[in-house]
């Protein structure tokens, strides 16, 4: 009896301790941080440790916050009930928790008249940050919030009638207001929207992704005597209203003001085309405040004035310009609008989306003018440009140079459409170039020398040739003396370059390329890091790879990667599977690879090595299997050897004479300059050229075709270019159909018969036929069935969806090796 006792008592308390054990604990900042998010809990446990600092619930299931329910956590200075269901709180809920400096109620269902009720954080004297975005409410809950009088950050929703109201007043020490909800409904600003707010001391306020917002009155800042940071992105009030709103702000100085994607979408009326241009009188209240940062990007800008900009103080004061995603027009010269901003360290003109791309460099092209020579002045002291997709006429010029960089770090110039080699100056000493996307070719020496000290290059999609040639490129990089970081990438490469300076490599960057192997020896790049090789064409690398990565790997940490790669896990590559599941080289944590079977199925490298011992026995069995198999065809062989030739001594010596090149010798497809005539009518041109064509001249072992409407040159006469074509190939492959059939060119037929006059016996089999739609051998004219067997006939039907084995198919019965 005594023992159920005790039992009952045990289970009791482990009842009891149940919400305890679903949280974790970790010691954190002097206190204890309880993590219970993501347990479906319906309430706050009330059994957490009374030291507990910091509470996460989020991700719970928690619809009311009771009364009293902190009231033994004193020490709490940071909640998050953020991601729950909270329809409303109690008048007590926060009662005792004086302490508490960060209060998070993001994503719930709370509205203003229901869920807060007034005097719910009249004991939250302390808080600092308080998170209301992504709930339910269309007002601001402004007397619940005004006991907050040390309130510096406060995150809420925009609503429809956006007014902070008197109670807001009290938040003395409020410095950040964020308005960037997901779920934006705001429509307006008017003058009253912020007189809540003017005895507050904000100094940053975001409102942004509010795609409704249309109208704002133009007195709407004025309540906000001390804001130094304003984001007012992602509207439809257009960039000249915008601009209009900054008069409140003259003559201060300004930390950020981003004003991005603030357009009308659709410019119908003329003060819509306006909206697409930046003048001095649109600029008027911009010019006069020192603002640090300035971004106007994704507006569909088309023109900047000269004089717009270059006005003191901003032109004194700007470090940071973000102008990308516009549409600026012209020629390069514009960038003489910001080489007056002497403290300028950050320019973004990247992406200019002209709806003309490239019209006048087509212009110059027709008349046969060259630009000549440019010259781009920028920011004395410019660290980071960004120009990627900016120049869509830069080539036309035979060289650019660049002036004022001796500061400058980052160069960004890819995508340009950059079709020949420019001479470019003045880039010495920059450390990090991007010329990504810009159809480089054959790339010289003397170009890269224009980047001599750069870090950091990338030639990502430039359409390299040179590393094809490896003996033109030995020296291509001699000029990078200290490179590190080199992108390659997406250049369809075969063969790596020579790099003089590789004992600085870091990181080598080849993927997307062709490669199907390591194209270095990693061990002559001391310092290599990281080398990606994903998305190449590498089925299996040798023992003498895999011996120099492992070293690589442990002498610097080397890491490989290879996603995207299709190994090969037949029976020859075991071995390498192993080595890639368990070499540290490798940088993928699953490894989890496809691969190919010797039977063409396609499989994982997890399933190869779980399944290594079975795969093992039946190649080995097989192997066994072959040799006892050979050796006993071997014996009986002799034995038949050794019976025809004492039956017929005669012939077998004729045989031999003519293996010997004494007799009658067969001709072999080494013998013709082209391998397959193929013959064809023109309604099956297509499947010439977008399936034959690609499976057997276009692949990993292509064979030489005789087309007649590619090799038969204009003006020669057809027949004489069908006979001359099947009697100069191999064999010849007919592509019937009923529309080969009922030619009423004659062609086809004129074909057949120069295909059956071209057989002979030192050419066994030269007739293969193709069988296209619902045809059928009775179909085919009786000599062309009296001259060709069976089993050189194919119906291309047959393979509706794997067409790799009709073309095998076809290779095998033609005799041509894989």
């Amino acid at each position: 009896m005594a023992a159920v006792i005790g039992i009952l008592i045990m289970v009791a308390v482990r009842i009891s301790k149940v919400n305890t054990y679903v949280c974790t604990f970790h010691d954190q900042y002097s206190g204890l941080f309880v993590d219970c998010t993501g347990r479906q809990l319906l309430h706050v446990p009330d059994d957490l440790p009374r030291n507990t600092t910091s509470l996460d619930i989020s991700e719970n299931q928690i619809t009311v916050v009771r009364n009293m329910t902190f009231q033994n956590f004193s020490c709490l200075k940071y909640i998050n009930l953020n991601n729950n269901s909270l329809i409303t709180m109690e008048r007590d809920a926060f009662f005792g928790v004086h302490s508490l400096t960060t209060l998070l109620l993001a994503s719930n269902t709370l509205s203003h008249n229901n869920s807060l009720p007034e005097g719910l954080f009249r004991e939250l004297g302390n808080l600092h940050s308080l998170n209301l975005e992504n709930n339910k409410m269309k007002a601001y809950p402004d007397l619940v919030l005004a006991p907050l009088t040390k309130l510096h950050s406060l995150y809420i929703d925009p609503v429809p009638d956006a007014v902070f109201g008197s109670g807001f007043s009290k938040l003395t020490n409020l410095k950040v207001l964020k308005m960037d909800g997901n779920k934006c409904s705001l429509t307006k600003l008017t003058n009253e929207t912020f007189q809540g707010l003017n005895e507050t001391k904000l100094e940053v306020l975001l409102l942004n992704h509010c795609n409704h917002l249309r109208f704002c009155e133009t007195g709407v800042l004025e309540p906000l005597p001390f804001l130094k940071h304003l984001e007012l992105t992602n509207n439809a009030i257009g960039i000249q209203r915008v601009l209009h709103l900054l008069y409140p702000l003259v003559g201060r100085n300004m930390t950020r003001i981003w004003l991005n994607s603030t357009l009308k979408t659709q410019a119908r009326l003329k003060e819509d085309v306006e909206d697409r241009m930046l003048t001095e009188h649109s600029t008027r209240f911009l010019t006069q405040i020192c603002v640090s940062e300035l971004s106007l990007k994704g507006n569909r800008i088309c023109l900047i004035e000269t004089g717009s900009l270059n006005k003191s103080p901003i032109r004194d004061c700007l470090e940071v310009i973000d102008g990308s995603e516009n549409r600026l027009l012209g020629d390069p010269y514009f960038m003489l609008i910001v080489a007056v901003f002497q403290r300028l360290r950050y320019l973004d003109l990247s992406y200019q989306h002209h709806g003309d791309e490239g019209a006048n460099s087509i212009r110059a092209k027709r008349d046969g003018r060259k630009a000549g020579n440019m010259t781009l002045m920028l920011p004395p002291k410019l660290q980071y440009f960004d120009a990627t997709g900016t120049f869509v006429f830069s080539y036309t010029y035979n060289e650019i140079t660049f002036t004022n960089t001796e500061h400058l770090d980052t160069l960004l110039l890819g995508y340009n459409q950059q079709h020949k080699r420019v001479r470019v100056k003045g880039l010495e000493n920059v450390r990090r170039v991007d010329l990504s996307g810009n159809k480089l070719g054959n790339v010289t020496e003397e170009f890269l020398k224009s980047f001599s000290n750069v870090k950091t290059l990338s030639l990502k999609d430039c359409n390299l040739q040179f590393a094809n040639d490896v003996l033109k490129a030995r020296n291509m990089f001699g000029a990078l003396k200290v490179v590190e970081y080199l992108d390659l990438s997406s250049n369809g490469l075969q063969f790596f370059p020579f790099i003089l300076n590789q004992n600085r490599i870091i990181h080598l960057n080849l993927s997307q390329n062709r490669f199907d192997t390591i194209p270095i020896v990693t061990t002559t790049f001391p310092s290599l890091t990281l080398l990606n090789m994903s998305f190449n064409m590498i089925g299996y690398l040798d023992k003498y790879t895999q011996s120099d990565l492992d070293f690589s790997a442990e002498r610097n940490s080397l890491k490989v990667t290879v996603q995207g790669n299709i190994f090969s896990c037949g029976c020859e590559n075991l071995d390498f599977i192993l080595w890639l599941m368990d070499s540290p080289v490798i940088y993928e944590s699953d490894r989890n690879f496809p691969c190919i079977q010797d039977n063409g199925q396609m499989t994982r490298t997890v399933e190869v090595v779980r399944d290594y011992m079975s795969i093992y026995r039946h190649c080995t069995g097989k192997w066994i299997l072959t040799l006892t198999v050979t050796c006993l065809t071997a014996f009986l062989t002799s034995i038949l050897i050794i019976y025809l030739i004492s039956k017929n001594p005669t012939r077998l010596k004729n045989i031999l004479m003519g293996i010997l090149g004494f007799g009658v010798k067969y001709l072999t497809r080494k013998d013709f300059p082209f391998t397959l005539y193929i013959g064809y009518c023109e309604a099956d041109i297509p499947f010439v050229y977008r399936k034959l064509r690609p499976a057997l001249e276009l692949c990993n072992h292509p064979v030489r075709l005789f087309l007649k409407d590619r090799e038969v040159l204009p003006g020669h006469d057809i027949a004489d270019g069908i006979i001359e074509g099947i009697n100069k190939s191999w064999k010849t492959v007919l592509v019937v159909s009923h529309d080969f059939l009922d030619d009423p060119s004659a062609w086809s037929h004129f074909t057949i018969n120069a295909a059956i006059y071209s057989m002979n016996a030192l050419i066994p089999n030269r007739i293969l036929i193709l069988l296209v739609g619902d045809i059928e051998e009775e179909d085919l004219p009786q000599c062309l069935l009296n001259m060709v067997e069976e089993e050189f006939i194919i119906h291309v039907d047959e393979y509706p969806e794997d067409q790799t084995a009709l073309w095998k198919h076809l290779r095998q019965i033609a005799n041509l090796k894989q």
